[in-house]
């Protein structure tokens, strides 16, 4: 880059080896990027899911589901990707398709938590449920379409379980089958491990596998 930066002109060699370059850089970068994200946020959700369960199954307070507002926390994650993304400078294709997506998913998040409180305070009833199926389908799509982008299969596939959970949750809903915290909550946890926290151990055990081939 010196070189073009001071009208120095690359042979067809040197081009390719550049372009090179960037392309391992970028997906080295997203790799351990998106991996520690996807740890980070499938670990709190995790997380609170564990603990919110246990809580209301040992006192059966349904109270404890307000520590659900622990997510708020991820923000600090995020916040950290965005400074990091902001130092490299120049973000690729697949940086900026990737940041669109997780803009869109927090957006219908906050969208949801509004709507969800104003109709709880106006109602007296509790639509929290809403959330719920939020972090199923919308998140789900969300991992979906950023494992498409960076091709790991692993977090595509557990973006789809994760949908297709949600919808067999509908499917009892509307069949009248009355949800169960003793079945619902351990699935949940289990769609969240596999569409964040294996994806994220994957991607940062290849991206480490690959910098040290370097």
């Amino acid at each position: 880059m010196h070189e073009l930066s001071q009208g120095g002109k690359l042979n067809e060699k040197e081009s390719i080896e550049l372009i090179a370059r960037m392309i391992s850089e970028t997906k080295s970068r997203f790799e351990v990027g998106d991996g520690n994200i996807l740890l980070s946020w499938g670990i709190l959700t995790a997380t609170i899911a564990t603990v919110v369960w246990a809580a209301v199954a040992a006192t059966g307070n349904p109270a404890f589901n307000g520590l659900w507002a622990l997510m708020a926390f991820g923000w600090f994650f995020n916040r950290r990707l965005a400074v990091k993304q902001s130092s490299r400078g120049c973000l690729s294709y697949t940086d900026k398709l990737c940041a669109a997506i997780w803009k869109s998913v927090g957006i219908l998040g906050a969208a949801g938590v509004v709507v969800c409180a104003i109709l709880h305070l106006t109602t007296g009833n509790s639509p929290w449920l809403v959330m719920f199926f939020y972090a199923l389908y919308v998140v789900g799509f969300g991992i979906i379409g950023s494992g498409a982008a960076l091709k790991v299969r692993s977090m595509v596939a557990g973006g789809i379980l994760s949908v297709a959970f949600g919808m067999v949750l509908l499917g009892c809903i509307f069949s009248g089958v009355k949800l169960s915290m003793t079945w619902v909550m351990p699935c949940f946890i289990h769609c969240f491990v596999l569409m964040m926290i294996i994806p994220g151990l994957e991607m940062r055990r290849l991206a480490r596998k690959g910098n040290e081939r370097a």
